[in-house]
């Protein structure tokens, strides 16, 4: 498979070679509407129903209560076999700790401060399964 890019007004969604679904939020405060926009965008266009999830944001500034909920949520959650978080600065990881206490998740979870570090510990989760129809 060759890599996929797909921008949106939010993020950059790459659908890596290698089974992981790296996601790059820009910088924007999320609301609710613009989270599942971005999740419907993810699902309508990903070749894998389970894999890892790499996200980053250089200045990711941070989405709402209800968005926070909703990407915790098992309708988000059962598409993810683990969530690799790039932290750059003190701020980002503030909101990562935060994010991680908040969703408690069932699945791996961890932050990371280099991608090769993050890519690495995704690829033990690589799960990766036939597009939903």
């Amino acid at each position: 498979m060759t890599e996929k890019v797909v921008k949106t007004k939010y993020a950059t969604i790459t659908y890596r070679s290698d089974g992981i679904i790296h996601l790059h939020y820009l910088d924007h405060l999320l609301v609710l509407e613009e989270s599942k926009e971005l999740f419907m965008t993810i699902r309508e266009n990903s070749p894998w129903n389970v894999c890892p999830l790499y996200i980053n944001g250089e200045t990711f500034s941070g989405m709402d209560i209800e968005s926070k909920a909703f990407f915790a949520s098992e309708e988000v959650l059962k598409h993810c076999s683990s969530v690799a978080v790039l932290v750059r600065n003190i701020g980002q990881k503030i909101l990562t700790n935060f994010y991680f206490k908040l969703i408690k998740s069932k699945i791996p979870t961890r932050f990371f401060s280099s991608e090769a570090e993050a890519i690495k510990w995704s690829l033990n989760y690589k799960e990766i399964k036939a597009k939903i129809n």
